[in-house]
């Protein structure tokens, strides 16, 4: 039995909980969990950038502080650019909410249903979309309020993001340093490649969503639809969440579609125009910027989210590839490197 805790699936099992289990142990502390999550992810997409900067001789903290101010500019001027369309797109849209407008709206889109599908009454109808306008409206406000809870908390994220970026190799070498000296080439091993693959899947991630995003404001624009610049970011923004994105992402076009035009008559392109971006992103978009990033099978990527999504809910399908990432690649690495370096026993 002895021989057993020498063995190498042995090791590879401690090692692999050692990385894993403090993840979710932090997972149950929502916000403090979101905030890290974030930080974290920022710092990757950052850090090539500051190591250029630095190995280019400007100290890093400098190099750190020049990245803050060349992103404050670009946010300052795209919001001076793009928020007063943003602005102006939100004000229209809460102008349509008005009651006697849904109230007139949801009358002739009654009757339009009722008369494509006879045995429905026009009243009924209108009761339930009605209904159904109602519940969504008290879901939207509750979104609304943690929404702002959220950015409030977001001021935190570019402290963390300062220090996770400044001491990051100095907390990468105190964690080394903890080591025992046979697995220290193994643990360097370790470190490098699930930097590389979380790096790669975030960076990854920006670039997608942001090509999504650009992709979808063109085609509500040619469709005709109201507010794709506001939609299209929306969209662009939850093709983040696996499977599910696009779905919640064409639910507000659809119905600010329906406001617009009081009908159904733009449901059919905005599917269209839905299915056609996605088939972009999958076919192009995807392989492009994620390459040979991910070599995960379809069906072990559906169940990890679904996993994902019964424990921590959407954030858990977002995370859930990640996550799964540093499980598989740790247990891979680990295994190579006790195997390879000849320290099993």
């Amino acid at each position: 039995m002895s021989n057993f805790f020498t063995r190498r699936p042995w090791k590879v099992f401690v090692v692999t909980i050692s990385i894993s289990a403090p993840i979710f142990i932090l997972s149950l502390f929502d916000q403090v969990f979101y905030l890290l999550v974030m930080s974290f992810a920022l710092t990757m997409i950052l850090k090539p950038l500051v190591d250029y900067l630095e190995n280019r001789q400007i100290p890093r903290g400098a190099a750190i502080i020049g990245i803050y101010l060349v992103l404050a500019g670009i946010v300052v001027v795209g919001l001076t650019t793009i928020y007063p369309i943003i602005v102006a797109q939100v004000s229209n849209l809460s102008t349509s909410f008005d009651d006697q407008h849904l109230t007139n709206m949801i009358k002739q889109l009654g009757t339009s249903i009722s008369e494509k599908i006879p045995f429905l009454k026009p009243e009924e109808v209108a009761a339930k979309l009605n209904a159904a306008l109602t519940n969504m409206t008290a879901q939207a406000e509750g979104l609304l309020t943690s929404a702002i809870s959220v950015i409030a908390s977001l001021v935190i994220v570019p402290f963390l993001t300062f220090f996770l970026l400044l001491d990051y190799y100095k907390m990468q070498k105190a964690f080394i340093e903890n080591v025992p000296n046979k697995y220290f080439e193994m643990a360097l091993n370790v470190i490098h490649k699930l930097e590389v693959q979380i790096s790669k899947y975030i960076q990854g991630t920006v670039i997608e969503s942001s090509v999504v995003a650009i992709l979808y404001v063109i085609s509500y624009y040619i469709i005709g639809v109201q507010y794709a610049t506001v939609l299209g970011i929306f969209g662009g923004v939850m093709n983040i969440i696996p499977f599910a994105g696009p779905f919640i992402g064409a639910v507000p076009v659809i119905l600010v579609s329906i406001i617009q035009y009081g009908d159904l008559s733009k449901l059919i392109p905005v599917i269209i125009s839905t299915i056609v971006v996605q088939q972009i992103d999958q076919l192009f978009v995807q392989p492009t910027v994620f390459s040979k990033v991910m070599s995960i099978h379809p069906l072990t990527m559906f169940v990890v989210i679904l996993i994902g999504g019964q424990l921590l809910g959407v954030m858990g399908m977002v995370l859930s590839i990640p996550i799964y990432t540093i499980i598989l690649v740790t247990a891979r690495e680990t295994n190579w490197g006790l195997k390879n370096y000849r320290i099993t026993q």
